[in-house]
């Protein structure tokens, strides 16, 4: 099946009265996490037509920490303080079953304008090509305001009509005016695009945001 083509049916939508769809919580995911494979292009990673969900955000926006707090690791996927260190698609095998992408952040001031257009075609490429994506997951950090990085690939990602979430990160850290706000301009400019509220600090809807994986990842299959 295309992931182009798939419909998520199991969402959760946290929208300006804070209310919630019902939804069937997992159960059986991320019994095991491994490292699998990197590599600085799609050609170059392991021909394997199991289910893919790929992470992407602006650089620092959290990517490797949220993989490991979905895995239950510390470690599985490297951190750190400093943005712009993933440079190459990463991939973690869940369960024997999927895998996760963690792919390079986009919007890093100190790279130059070629590694950029690098970086930009390596997720272009991934995200067009990937027969076996099953969803991305549009990490924002809501500390931040949305950048028109952020705004360029919502956009992109409708016009291709790739399936995806926006995963509302750090919400712990932002007062709750601040975040009813960014629900409201997120939807009056991205109307009914799913989104979810995520914190690792406070474990916020850390099943939920499974459960969605596990729908995706079932629909593809």
């Amino acid at each position: 099946m295309s992931a182009h083509k798939l419909t998520i049916t199991y969402v959760m939508v946290f929208c300006e009265t804070m209310t919630r769809r019902e939804i069937r919580l997992h159960s059986e995911l991320m019994k095991s996490a491994t490292y699998f494979a990197s590599a600085a292009s799609l050609e170059g990673l392991p021909v394997n037509d199991r289910p893919q969900v790929a992470m992407i955000g602006r650089s620092n926006v959290g990517k490797s920490s949220l993989i490991n707090h979905l895995v239950g690791m510390k470690d599985l996927a490297h951190s750190s303080s400093k943005p712009g260190r993933t440079q190459t698609i990463n991939l973690y095998e869940i369960d024997k079953k999927f895998f996760l992408a963690d792919l390079p952040g986009y919007g890093f001031a100190k790279k130059s304008a070629e590694q950029k257009a690098v970086f930009a075609g390596m997720i272009e490429d991934y995200l067009l090509n990937c027969e076996a994506l099953a969803l991305v997951l549009l990490i924002i950090d809501t500390r931040i305001p949305p950048s028109e990085l952020d705004a360029s690939m919502l956009e992109w990602l409708q016009f291709n009509q790739l399936p995806f979430v926006i995963v509302m990160n750090k919400v712990d850290k932002v007062k709750k005016n601040d975040l009813l706000k960014m629900h409201a301009d997120l939807e009056r400019n991205y109307p009914g695009i799913p989104r979810i509220e995520h914190s690792i600090d406070s474990d916020m809807h850390r099943k939920e945001l499974l459960t969605i994986i596990e729908n995706a990842v079932k629909l593809h299959s």
